[in-house]
């Protein structure tokens, strides 16, 4: 992801080091009237830089480890002045080092405009003169510009030089004049992050070996991320642009009006475009004091996604973050968490001849609580569940389709009940029990339709209409047909 930075040391060569003070060197009776100083820049992801003090730059070239960063922009201020005015006014070389760097931006005459290290993390400033006179030179580099594909949230600390700088061989300076000298500004790198807040929410589902697969959630539920992002010291320079991108997999979405990010204001110092496409977001920092602020700190935003209700019950989703520093797109941050919910299928039939029923309704129990699912169903004629009641009354009544068929998705791995409301029409019996399922994630796509049988009536209709006249006058014949054969029988028996 992209990598964002700080200043590791203060970067200031001790002059002592490396300036002609000392009694004990003796300057050459040929000496150069320039020098080259090279910037070396270098990088170290978080906490593997080498401690403050631990290495000693020398001038010549070193391997201080780290990675070298291209398109850094370095300039050389020249301070002779500045510097000389200080140790007039008592201040130690050290001590006068220290304030001009302190207060790098006091200081405007330009000795040599801004380059760029290159692959290597290398730019070298030529034919720097050692004296003006027969004053020593005294020169400050200065980081003025980040590169383009990263974010340095802090820029390296000025690097103060006093010439001459002598070459440093077998552990001691020689009284020879260094007429390359290698400077090696540090800066560690951090990395953005993005977690779920919420993440106790879901229930773990682990694997034979312990590791956890996925969290499960159903179609109801909201995850809620948290991003932490490192934003550049030079945010509000011209031609600075900064944005993030979400990016969900199919079947996971960015729940509207759910973003926000602290200390910033929406349309105000950011602006968020959401992506019909993907189901994601852009938002783009705007140069606004509020957005100032954050230079060289962290932004935290947070935002909700939830499962569409076109999601595929047997995939697992995820969502992965990306920056975009101007042109430059950074590496994407992905959680390692993953989410997956499931679904089951049913169809009504006549238990008799086979026959699919469709419009016979039903609701979905889990113990003591009932599903209400959303108000449409999905283009693949799914129910899609929304929350649980434990109001019978609130309960959606699902209806088996033209081809018989209901399904429901968007549930937890756990144990179901579906439970008849009505049949199909008022030829059928309706069921007494309920119906007992279990939802697994993963099993969606290939599990057979569970069949849930309706008995037909027979010949005896359900309700009031003329069949039931002439059922009762076939009995009362048969009740009269059967006292009058009793009747004579008596009669024939008494005589």
């Amino acid at each position: 992801m992209k990598k964002l930075w700080k200043t590791l040391f203060s970067a200031l060569l001790v002059v002592p080091l490396f300036t002609s003070v000392f009694g004990a060197i003796t300057v050459s009776a040929a000496e150069a009237t320039t020098t080259n100083v090279t910037i070396n820049k270098r990088i170290w992801k978080d906490g593997e830089a080498p401690a403050q003090g631990s290495m000693q730059n020398t001038g010549e070239e070193m391997d201080f480890g780290g990675a070298p960063l291209k398109g850094a922009g370095f300039t050389a201020y020249d301070v002779t002045d500045a510097y000389l005015a200080l140790i007039a006014d008592g201040k130690s070389q050290a001590e006068a080092t220290k304030e001009i760097a302190d207060n790098a931006s006091d200081y405007t005459t330009v000795a040599k405009a801004e380059q760029k290290t290159d692959a290597n993390g290398q730019t070298t400033f030529e034919g720097l003169a050692l004296k003006d006179g027969d004053k020593d030179k005294v020169y400050m580099f200065v980081e003025t510009s980040t590169p383009g594909n990263v974010s340095v949230t802090t820029k390296a600390a000025p690097i103060v030089l006093a010439m001459p700088i002598y070459t440093f061989k077998d552990g001691k300076y020689s009284d020879t004049i260094n007429t390359n000298v290698q400077v090696y500004p540090k800066n560690e790198t951090k990395t953005d992050k993005k977690e779920v807040a919420n993440l106790d929410k879901f229930t773990e589902v682990k694997g034979a070996d312990g590791n956890v697969l996925y969290h499960n959630l159903t179609t109801g539920d909201e995850i809620e991320y948290k991003l932490t992002l490192n934003i550049p010291a030079d945010i509000l320079e011209d031609g600075v642009t900064y944005s993030v991108t979400d990016t969900p997999t199919a079947g996971l979405a960015y729940v509207k009006d759910s973003f926000a990010a602290t200390g910033l204001v929406a349309r105000t110092d950011y602006e968020l475009a959401e992506d019909s496409a993907t189901g994601g977001f852009t938002v783009t920092l705007k140069q606004s004091e509020n957005v100032g602020k954050l230079a060289s700190s962290q932004l935290i935003a947070t935002y909700k996604m939830k499962l569409t209700a076109e999601v595929n019950p047997d995939d697992l989703v995820n969502n992965s973050a990306q920056v975009t520093i101007g042109n430059n797109p950074q590496d994407k941050i992905t959680p390692p968490t993953k989410f997956g919910t499931g679904g089951y299928k049913f169809v009504k039939k006549d238990s008799q001849s086979g026959a699919t029923l469709s419009g016979a309704e039903f609701v979905v129990k889990q113990g003591s609580n009932f599903a209400i699912f959303e108000d449409a169903k999905n283009t693949k004629g799914e129910y899609i569940f929304k929350e649980w009641t434990t109001g019978e009354a609130k309960a959606t009544k699902i209806v088996s389709d033209d081809k018989g068929e209901l399904k429901v998705i968007g549930l937890k791995n756990g144990d179901y009940q579906l439970e008849e409301k009505a049949t199909s029409s008022d030829k059928y019996v309706l069921l007494d029990e309920d119906v007992d399922f279990t939802v697994e994630h993963g099993q969606y796509g290939s599990q057979k339709l569970k069949s849930v049988l309706n008995t037909p009536k027979g010949l005896l209709p359900s309700t009031g209409g003329n069949g039931i006249y002439a059922f009762l006058l076939i009995g009362a014949a048969l009740m009269i047909g059967a006292y009058a054969w009793f009747k004579k029988s008596k009669t024939q028996a008494e005589v």
